[in-house]
């Protein structure tokens, strides 16, 4: 069981202040083109509708392999609220409920800047839990430069 380890967190929070309004932000998260700047440094591809309820699909190279990350959208309120459920094909776990991870991001609009939110929640494994705290510690601080020096 991960929670054995003096480490291991079950919830994971994360927040920063991005000077930008939230419709940027909220842009960066949900819009695939502009997700795929952010969020890795090979190319990426993003499949999803976004509407709750639907798949969504993040898949791209990794090594000789690739990677596919299957999940559903939870939530999706414009502006405000996103969430949806996280399973790496990199983890090797069967595709069974209690293995997704669910990253839950709220948005706050104030004064022109936003404060972005992250909770990561339900790890399976010890090395999935450590493996999203050290991606999302990164991402995070890309997610926040990239909106503030884009151009759309």
């Amino acid at each position: 069981m991960p929670e054995n380890h003096p480490d291991y967190e079950q919830t994971i929070y994360r927040s920063v202040t991005i000077h930008v309004l939230a419709s940027k932000v909220w842009a960066a998260l949900t819009v695939p083109e502009l997700m795929k700047q952010w969020m890795s440094e090979t190319e990426i591809e993003v499949i999803t509708e976004w509407k709750v309820g639907s798949p969504i699909l993040i898949q791209g190279p990794w090594y000789k392999t690739g990677f596919k990350t299957y999940g559903t959208v939870l939530h999706n309120i414009p502006y405000s609220h996103l969430a949806y459920t996280h399973l790496s094909s990199l983890s090797r776990l069967p595709d069974k409920p209690e293995h997704y991870t669910t990253l839950d991001f709220r948005l706050t609009e104030q004064n022109n800047h936003t404060v972005v939110d992250l909770t990561l929640s339900n790890f399976p494994t010890y090395a999935i839990n450590k493996h999203l705290a050290f991606y999302w510690n990164v991402a995070i601080v890309l997610l926040k430069k990239f909106v503030e020096g884009a151009q759309y």
